[in-house]
């Protein structure tokens, strides 16, 4: 004989049997592509809604320092957040990140015959696990009411003497991709100059020696206030300082404080978009990779970087052109550099932080 529910049982069922067929119904999810980025908030924030606008793709961004974005992706590895990575201070870090399985070919729409280098400059991964969206120099920021022009440092060798003891900061290798470049750099040219990557570890304990510290806030910040004399910096870098207030009376009066300047022998690379392998996104990684890559993308880019659309030019503010940049382009050994990433950045960890206390 069938039972009647009371009341408060008949309802107590129905909320069971509505949340079953809720949980079994079909979501009307939004697409989400999810972005990994060290690039700075005032460009990284900046694509979001026209890419948006153009696709209804939802942008998710996860912003910190590059070592930190690649151990990110070699923790998540066979199961990937992110759908793109763009911006590691230039392409060392994706050259690792490609050799270890971690990236995606993918050739961006309008660019499917880009070569693979312009010069000393190279422009993708021959596979195209990545491709470069912007073009990057490795130089320095100083304030001209300290340092003169007779007084600026000539060659990168110039950095390791005793007069500028206190006096030089850059970012921290561990998660940094600008100071891992710098490191590398000076070991390339080490080894290209006397056969011996030893010597460019004796150059870089002299280097230490010179650090007043760590930068904690964007070198440009100390370089600015006169605390500090030089400031390692990628130009973009120093740019995004420059330009954060957006008055343009106060860029004026900061410009009169901080300046940037490229010396020969440097690296000049491409900073790279890469598609994350096994991207949970993966059809919408690659039209943000697209849209990055076109020429409103590009525009968006070339508020702080030189970027590869030759429709555009020098990012305002910046005195160098393109073409000084890649003047003061050293070779790169990219297979040496994929390669030697983790070694140097534990080596530099384990030997050349311990040479020194330098910030009790």
């Amino acid at each position: 004989m069938a039972r009647r529910l009371t009341g408060a049982a008949a309802l107590a069922a129905i909320i069971v049997i509505v949340a079953i067929i809720a949980a079994r119904a079909p979501r009307d999810q939004k697409p989400t592509v999810m972005v990994y980025t060290p690039f700075p908030a005032s460009v990284a924030e900046a694509w979001i809604k026209p890419f948006e606008e153009q696709t209804g793709i939802h942008v998710e961004q996860i912003k910190e320092g590059t070592t930190r974005v690649y151990s990110r992706l070699r923790a998540e590895k066979g199961n990937p957040r992110a759908d793109v990575w763009i911006g590691g201070g230039g392409m060392v870090p994706f050259i690792a990140a490609a050799n270890e399985g971690l990236l995606e070919p993918y050739r961006p729409r309008g660019w499917e015959s880009m070569p693979l280098s312009k010069g000393n400059l190279i422009l993708r991964d021959s596979d195209w696990r990545w491709v470069g969206v912007t073009v990057i120099g490795l130089g320095f920021a100083y304030n001209p009411t300290v340092l003169s022009p007779e007084q600026l440092p000539k060659r990168w060798s110039d950095l390791a003497e005793p007069q500028w003891r206190d006096q030089l900061i850059m970012w921290d290798p561990a998660s940094s991709g600008t100071a891992m470049l710098f490191l590398q750099a000076a070991l390339m040219r080490s080894k290209r100059d006397t056969g011996d990557e030893e010597a460019g570890w004796r150059w870089l304990r002299g280097f230490y020696a010179n650090l007043q510290r760590y930068a904690d806030t964007p070198p440009s910040l100390p370089v600015s206030r006169g605390e500090v004399k030089i400031g390692i910096h990628f130009e973009h870098q120093v740019l995004e300082f420059l330009q954060q207030s957006g008055d343009p009376a106060a860029i004026a009066a900061a410009q009169q404080n901080l300046r940037w300047a490229i010396l020969p022998d440097s690296p000049v690379i491409v900073d790279p978009v890469a598609l994350i392998h096994d991207a949970p996104h993966a059809e919408n990684g690659k039209r943000f990779i697209d849209f990055i890559m076109s020429h409103e993308g590009q525009g968006i880019l070339n508020r702080l970087c030189f970027v590869r659309d030759p429709a555009y030019g020098p990012p305002r503010l910046l005195d160098t052109t393109l073409d000084g940049l890649l003047a003061a382009a050293m070779p790169l050994d990219v297979d040496w550099m994929g390669a030697s990433f983790n070694r140097i950045r534990t080596r530099w960890q384990n030997e050349i932080e311990t040479s020194r206390w330098l910030w009790e």
